[in-house]
């Protein structure tokens, strides 16, 4: 029997990609933050996350402060 990674898809291309190669993010409130586990997530590639022009869509979808979603997503790369 095969033991494989779930395939997601990212909200900002929507391209399927194993879920242990995405970033999962969820809306706590107004503000955009990492998955702690409860509630609903989405996940976004890492090509989308280092995208000027789908952080720019992004920040104006969910209505966030383009420098901190940005800084967001650096750590989330960088830290896994």
């Amino acid at each position: 029997m095969k033991n494989t990674q779930p395939i997601r898809m990212c909200i900002s291309c929507r391209c399927r990609h194993p879920q242990n190669s995405l970033i999962r993010l969820k809306l706590d409130g107004n503000d955009v933050i990492a998955y702690d586990g409860r509630g609903r997530s989405f996940y976004l590639c890492k090509e989308c996350a280092v995208n000027e022009k789908k952080i720019k869509g992004l920040t104006k979808r969910f209505k966030q402060d383009a420098e901190r979603f940005v800084k967001l997503l650096k750590e989330l790369i960088n830290n896994g």
